[in-house]
């Protein structure tokens, strides 16, 4: 099972950045996997990133 999972951000809180689940091409996603992700901003080394790609892989 490989998935690919797409991901813009949606709003910034005090230690995080809250992304929620798009389409490839930016829309929302109508049958989201995951949703909402919540990233730490001390996660992402000082860069704030607009879209994040996520692949999900079973071990």
């Amino acid at each position: 099972m490989d998935i690919k999972l797409h991901f813009a951000i949606e709003k910034q809180t005090k230690g995080a950045v809250r992304f929620k689940e798009v389409n490839a091409d930016g829309s929302d996603a109508f049958d989201p996997k995951i949703g909402t992700l919540y990233v730490r901003k001390s996660a992402m080394g000082g860069q704030l990133v607009e879209k994040l790609t996520l692949n999900v892989t079973a071990a």
